[in-house]
C-alpha cells in the first residue's frame, strides 16, 4: 500500500477542483502520471503538478494526503468510497461530499456544503465548518443519509438539512437552522441558535444550550439518561416533539436540563 502526499505549492487565486483525485484511484500510479492527472482551475484543465509537488512513500493502507491552506481547492474527497484522505490545513467547499465509505481527516476548518449527501464514512474536522453541512445537494429533498461526521469547532446555517440517516457531532456552536427539514439520523449538538429543528418530520436532535425553540415543539415531559437512535446518553433531558408546523411531524428534540 502506499501514501501520496499532495503538497499545495502556492495559494491559487481562483478554485481549483480536484474531483476524481481518490486514494483508490491513485493507488497503482507512479508518480509521473499522478502528475499529468487533469485537474479543473477556473475554466480551463491544468496538470495536478502545476500546483501540487508529489511524494509517494509506503502505507499500511490507501492514504491521500493535501499539505498546505487547500481552502481554495474544492471537492477533496468528493465521492470517496475507500481510503483514508488527510488534509493538513483547511479544505474548500463540496469536500466528502457524495462519500459512501472511507475516512476525512481535516486539520483545519472546512468551507460550505462539505459532505453534501453523504452516505457513509467518516468525516472528523478539528476546526469549524461553513454553511449546509451535511446538507442536500440543492433543490434536492434527499440529504445525508447515513456515515458520521464530527466537528470540534462551530459550524454554519442550515446544518443536516433534509437529513434522512446519519449521525453528527458538532462540538462547538451550530448556527440557525439546524437540522431544518430533517426526516432521520441523529444530530447532537453543544450549543444551537434559533429555529433549531425548523420543519423537521423524523430523527433526533440532542442539544446542550438551544438559544430559543420554535413554537411548533411540543413538551411531551422529561427522561433520564435517555436512548436516543440506539445510543445512550446520560443525564436529564427535556423531551419535545415536532415540528408541528408540519404534518404528521414525528421528530424528537432532546435538551439537557
Amino acid at each position: 500500500m502506499r501514501e501520496v502526499i499532495l503538497k499545495l505549492k502556492e495559494r491559487p487565486d481562483i478554485c481549483l477542483e480536484v474531483e476524481g483525485i481518490l486514494p483508490n484511484v491513485i493507488a497503482d500510479k507512479s508518480v509521473e502520471e499522478i502528475e499529468n492527472i487533469p485537474i479543473q482551475y477556473g475554466n480551463r484543465k491544468v496538470k495536478l503538478s502545476e500546483f501540487f509537488d508529489v511524494y509517494v512513500e509506503k502505507s499500511e493502507s490507501p492514504r491521500l494526503i493535501f499539505e498546505g491552506d487547500m481552502s481554495r481547492v474544492k471537492r477533496i474527497g468528493y465521492g470517496l468510497q475507500d481510503g483514508e484522505i488527510i488534509v493538513k490545513g483547511n479544505a474548500g467547499m463540496y469536500l466528502g461530499a457524495f462519500m459512501s465509505g472511507g475516512r476525512i481527516i481535516v486539520k483545519g476548518d472546512v468551507s460550505h456544503f462539505s459532505a453534501l449527501n453523504m452516505r457513509g464514512g467518516e468525516i472528523f474536522v478539528e476546526g469549524n465548518a461553513g454553511d449546509h453541512l451535511c446538507a442536500s445537494y440543492r433543490g434536492d429533498w434527499r440529504g445525508m443519509s447515513g456515515g458520521t461526521v464530527i466537528v470540534k469547532g462551530d459550524v454554519g446555517k442550515e446544518l443536516g438539512s433534509y437529513m434522512r440517516g446519519g449521525k453528527i457531532v458538532v462540538e462547538g456552536l451550530a448556527d440557525e437552522f439546524a437540522g431544518v427539514c430533517m426526516r432521520g439520523g441523529l444530530i447532537v449538538l453543544n450549543k444551537a441558535k434559533a429555529r433549531l429543528g425548523a420543519s423537521m418530520i423524523g430523527g433526533s436532535i440532542v442539544v446542550n444550550d438551544v438559544e430559543e425553540l420554535l413554537p411548533g415543539f411540543f413538551e411531551e415531559g422529561e427522561e433520564e439518561n435517555p436512548e436516543i437512535e440506539g445510543e445512550k446518553f446520560m443525564g436529564r433531558f427535556k423531551v419535545y416533539s415536532g415540528d408541528h408546523a408540519e404534518r404528521k411531524a414525528k421528530g424528537k428534540l432532546y435538551v439537557r436540563i
